[in-house]
C-alpha cells in the first residue's frame, strides 16, 4: 500500500543496530516491511547485501539491496536474466559498461527498464547509437534529449537523423508500392516505419499477409481495424503467427465471443499464457469491448498475482479503457514498475493525486506463485 511509516532499528538499550550480520538477518526475517527496508538502508557489507538481494522474499527489500550492490557480475546477471522488471531496473542503474547496457536495450520488453538503461548510459557515443538505432521512438527520443542537455557535439547529427526519419514516415503517406509497404510493416527497423506502412496498406492480400506475420502490436492493431472480410479474418484466426491476433480475428469474425475466450483462458488446467493471450487480444481493438471489461480486470489481477510480465504493455494500455480507480491503485501498489507508472499516468489524467496512504492492494506482484 501507499503508506508512509517511519521506523528504525535499535537494540533494547536504544542504540542503533550496526552489526552487519544482525542487519542482514533483520532484512531477511523481520515481519514488518518497513523494518526490513530500514535494515537494508543501514547495511553496507557487499556480501551481505548480495545475500539479501538474492534471498529476500519481497521486492520492497530486494530492490533497495540491489541498488547498493556494486558487484558488476551480479548486476549483469540480474539485469539480463531476472524475470522481474523491478529487479532488472534496479540492476541496470549500477552497471558501468555502456556496451552491455546497449545490448540489453533492444530485447528488453519493459519500457520502465529501457528508460533506466538510457538514463544510465554515460558515453555520448552510446547515447548516439540509441538515438539512431533503438526500435522504440520513446527510447530514441530520450537518448536525443540527453544529448541535447549535455550540449553534445554529436547532437546535431543525431537530430538530423531524427528529422530524416520523420520525412521517411511522411513519405509513406503517399506510397503506392504494396510490396514495399508489406515488407516495411513486417521488417521495418523502427516502430514508426512499421506503423506508417501498415496505415498506408489497403490491398487485401497484403493486409492479410502482414496480419499473418507481423509481431508489432501497433501494426496488428492498425490492421485489425482495417480488416472486415470474414473469410480473411477466419484465415487469420486459424494461422496468424501472433496468438492474440488469432483470437482477435476470431472475435471480429464473430466466430467466438469474449465470454468464450475468457472462459477458456480461465478454465481448469488453462495456462497463464492462454490468459495473457486473451488479455492481449482485447488490446488489439481500438474501441472498448464492453463484454470484455470484467474479463480484462480479472485477468490483470491474476497476471499480477502470478508475477507474469509477458503482457505488461497490454496491461498498461488497457488501464485507460478498462480500468477504474480501484484497478489503478492495484497497479500502483503491486510492485511492478511499468504498472506503477501506468497507474500514476491514469491518476494524473483524471486529476487524482497519488499520496502515501491506504489504497486498493488486491494483488501483489508474484504473490500467487
Amino acid at each position: 500500500m501507499f503508506l508512509l511509516i517511519g521506523c528504525g532499528l535499535s537494540v533494547e538499550a536504544g542504540e542503533p543496530v550496526s552489526d552487519p550480520a544482525t542487519l542482514a538477518k533483520t532484512a531477511l526475517e523481520a515481519k514488518e516491511s518497513e523494518v526490513r527496508r530500514a535494515a537494508v538502508e543501514r547495511l553496507t557489507d557487499q556480501a551481505l547485501l548480495a545475500k539479501v538481494a538474492v534471498e529476500a522474499k519481497g521486492l520492497d527489500v530486494r530492490v533497495p539491496a540491489i541498488e547498493k550492490v556494486t558487484n558488476q557480475t551480479l548486476l549483469r546477471q540480474w539485469a539480463g536474466k531476472d524475470p522481474q522488471a523491478a529487479i532488472r531496473q534496479a540492476a541496470v542503474t549500477g552497471i558501468g559498461d555502456d556496451r552491455f547496457l546497449g545490448r540489453l536495450l533492444q530485447p528488453e520488453p519493459s519500457a520502465a527498464v529501457r528508460v533506466a538503461i538510457v538514463k544510465t548510459l554515460r558515453a555520448e557515443e552510446a547515447l548516439r547509437d540509441v538515438a539512431l538505432t533503438a526500435y522504440y521512438q520513446e527510447d530514441r527520443d530520450q537518448a536525443l534529449q540527453r544529448l541535447r542537455q549535455a550540449h553534445s557535439p554529436v547532437f546535431d547529427a543525431a537530430a538530423a537523423a531524427h528529422a530524416e526519419l520523420r520525412r521517411k514516415v511522411e513519405a509513406l503517406a503517399v506510397e503506392t508500392d504494396d510490396n514495399k509497404l508489406l515488407v516495411l510493416a513486417i521488417e521495418g527497423n523502427v516502430d514508426v516505419l512499421r506503423a506508417a506502412a501498415a496505415r498506408r496498406l489497403s490491398d487485401p492480400v497484403a493486409l492479410e499477409q502482414v496480419a499473418l506475420h507481423a509481431d508489432d502490436r501497433e501494426v496488428l492493431k492498425i490492421l485489425l481495424a482495417k480488416l472486415n472480410d470474414t473469410a480473411i479474418l477466419n484465415r487469420i484466426a486459424a494461422a496468424a503467427d501472433d496468438r492474440p491476433m488469432r483470437l482477435a480475428a476470431a472475435r471480429k469474425a464473430e466466430a467466438r465471443s469474449w465470454r468464450d475466450i475468457f472462459d477458456a483462458a480461465t478454465a481448469k488446467g488453462a495456462t497463464v499464457e492462454r490468459l495473457g493471450d486473451a488479455l492481449a487480444a482485447v488490446s488489439l481493438f481500438s474501441e472498448v469491448q464492453p463484454e470484455a471489461v470484467d474479463g480484462v480486470q480479472h485477468a490483470c489481477l491474476n497476471l499480477i498475482r502470478r508475477g507474469d510480465e509477458s503482457r505488461i504493455p497490454e496491461m498498461v494500455d488497457l488501464l485507460e479503457g478498462y480500468g477504474d480507480k480501484t484497478l489503478a491503485e492495484d497497479y500502483l501498489n503491486c510492485g511492478q514498475p511499468d504498472l506503477d507508472a501506468a497507474g500514476r499516468s491514469w491518476a494524473q489524467r483524471r486529476g487524482y493525486t497519488v499520496n502515501p496512504g491506504p489504497g486498493s492492494h488486491r494483488a501483489r506482484w508474484g504473490s500467487g506463485r
